[in-house]
């Protein structure tokens, strides 16, 4: 495969059920680049989860070929196929009589690893979706949340290293906090690992967080259009594309930009130690009504309002601070941030990286201020 193959390519690709008035799938035609997330949506009977599935031949197409690397699956041991592509569903399907660590190392036992490689692969994995191996790695899928089970489902999809997974609405059993807090890990993963990723789901705002590449299929799974988020919602192909996007696609953009991009790297910050006869010049200094207080390691404790240290000259920060009660993340997008600030009424979010280390600090102004430019962008075309 040369430089300018896809990494995944569908071609005239047809799956019609005996006995269907429609094709499930009809003659789809697309590209994903190696290190790309193609992030396939559209309304319920689209075709998504075949389409996805026929990757792996899940499901057997009816007509057309689809290419992984280069090699058209079809002409593929499937059992072989299987175990080169990582496959991370909904319902997770941990085995659970198996340890978390034995789920993990599944696959590559299949391919013969040695027990040490497997073992020494699956704690490298805990590590890298956030479980502590030595807190994780002997427990049983019923002794996890349903977070941490999804976070073992992608590590065992990972065990093989494998140049392409699928994924099929992976986060869509799990609450809305977790759910967030599991995209933005993966975010931070895939920006790391550049897995070649189909992912299938049915919220608009999680396939434009998610993707690189969305592909729009209208029922009886009719290409509409394929492109990036911002194409998509800067211009879409048809009607039917821009009613499935929604009528708010100026606030929609804010999905498009990461809290990473936009937030201030060196927040003015107090020390624990610090006194709030300190902290009160500091925030005179910088104008400032508020400071977040953090350790020596940079970890967040909290944050002491102009106000509070006002009536107690004197203290320490550590004993008069307040507790925060929302956090971002870099990879979360600016329309989460600012979705949370209206939330809790608040102005400022600190941004905290996996150890909960404080990196910057994004604003409510910030947000208004990209909302403002996507409005002067849209009134000039």
């Amino acid at each position: 495969m040369n430089e300018i193959d896809p990494m995944i390519q569908f071609d005239n690709v047809t799956k019609q059920y005996p006995g269907s008035p429609q094709p499930a799938v009809n003659g789809l035609t697309i590209a994903v680049p190696e290190g790309e997330t193609c992030v396939v949506i559209g309304p319920s009977g689209c075709g998504k989860t075949t389409a996805m599935k026929m990757v792996n031949r899940l499901i057997e197409p009816t007509s057309g070929a689809i290419f992984v690397g280069g090699r058209n699956v079809l002409k593929q041991n499937v059992t072989e196929l299987r175990r080169n592509i990582g496959y991370v569903i909904q319902q997770i399907g941990l085995f659970p009589h198996f340890t978390i660590r034995d789920n993990i190392a599944l696959v590559p036992e299949m391919l013969g690893w040695s027990k040490a490689r497997r073992y020494r692969r699956a704690d490298e994995l805990l590590e890298i979706v956030g479980l502590d191996p030595g807190q994780f790695r002997d427990r049983y899928p019923r002794q996890l949340s349903g977070g941490q089970r999804q976070r073992v489902g992608v590590a065992r999809a990972l065990a093989a290293d494998p140049p392409v997974m699928l994924m099929d609405e992976p986060f869509g059993a799990i609450d809305p906090i977790t759910r967030d807090r599991l995209q933005n890990e993966f975010l931070r993963l895939q920006k790391q690992l550049r897995k070649t990723i189909m992912f299938v789901t049915h919220d608009i705002d999680e396939a434009l967080k998610m993707g690189t590449l969305i592909c729009i299929l209208q029922v009886g799974g009719d290409l509409q259009q394929i492109d990036s988020p911002k194409a998509i919602l800067s211009r879409p192909a048809n009607p039917f594309v821009a009613d499935f996007v929604g009528s708010d696609r100026g606030l929609k953009k804010l999905t498009l930009v990461r809290v990473g991009e936009t937030m201030q790297t060196n927040p003015t910050v107090g020390y624990y130690a610090d006194t709030t006869t300190e902290l009160i010049g500091r925030m005179r200094q910088h104008e400032m009504d508020s400071v977040f207080i953090i350790d020596d390691q940079q970890k967040l404790l909290g944050y002491v309002t102009l106000e509070e240290a006002q009536t107690q000259p004197g203290k320490r920060a550590a004993d008069v601070l307040s507790h925060v009660i929302a956090t971002t993340e870099e990879e979360a997008t600016m329309r989460d941030a600012f979705s949370a600030m209206l939330s809790y009424g608040i102005r400022f979010l600190p941004v905290l990286d996996n150890h909960q280390r404080l990196t910057g600090m994004v604003s409510a102004d910030d947000a208004q201020s990209l909302i403002r430019q996507n409005q002067t962008v849209a009134m000039a075309r």
